[in-house]
């Protein structure tokens, strides 16, 4: 009888041993197979999914690191890892230190993106050192550009700025962008147009000390 007992409790131990050695073999080669990477983006570099692939074991730490990326969904089977990322809402790109600005003020160099995100950018930051989007423009862009046909805009001393027009006309915002501010332009810009002759500048950097200045 305990011969017969000993028998099986052999049994059932070289089982568990042999099963917990097949499983943890499986494992291993499933964890260490390289899987297909698939991106759903069509704005990301080809440089970028090369380097987001190299993480793919650890895809979700890795893309944390990028201030960038609105969201992602990574979905993984057996052979094969889905990436769809999401890009933040692109606000202007600096051509001169090859970055992106995006509307919360993130910047990100060009190499992330490829060329067709990058060429639908339409507004260029003609600042020295990359833009940051204020509260005060954040708040008005949208009002100015359907005022303006703006083309370039510059940060000036780290408080205001200049938006460059399609016909090379300068015009210089206040610090404060205010509802004062917009509803004069608003309701006046096109009497502007109309009753003076200005082709280089329209300063409206003291407007708030009531001066407006034209040439």
């Amino acid at each position: 009888m305990k011969s017969w007992l000993k028998k099986i409790i052999l049994s059932v131990s070289s089982f568990l041993i042999f099963g917990s050695l097949v499983f943890y073999t499986y494992k291993y080669f499933i964890d260490n197979t390289p899987s297909i990477v698939e991106f759903n983006n069509k704005s990301i570099s080809s440089e970028f999914e090369s380097e987001i692939a190299e993480h793919a074991n650890d895809v979700n730490s890795f893309l944390k690191e990028y201030s960038f990326i609105k969201s992602y969904l990574v979905k993984k089977n057996l052979s094969k890892i889905d990436i769809n990322i999401e890009i933040k809402e692109p606000f202007a790109k600096n051509i001169f230190n090859k970055e992106i600005i995006f509307m919360d003020s993130t910047t990100a160099s060009f190499k992330y993106f490829n060329n067709n995100f990058i060429d639908q950018i339409s507004l260029i930051d003609i600042s020295k050192e990359t833009l940051i989007i204020n509260q005060y423009l954040l708040n008005s862009y949208e009002r100015i550009n359907k005022l303006f046909k703006i083309s370039n805009i510059e940060y000036i001393d780290n408080r205001r700025y200049n938006l460059i027009l399609d016909n090379n006309l300068v015009v210089m915002l206040p610090k404060l962008i205010n509802e004062e501010f917009l509803m004069f332009i608003e309701n006046n810009l096109i009497l502007l147009e109309n009753n003076t002759n200005y082709s280089e500048y329209l300063d409206l950097r003291n407007f708030h000390e009531k001066t407006i200045r034209l040439k």
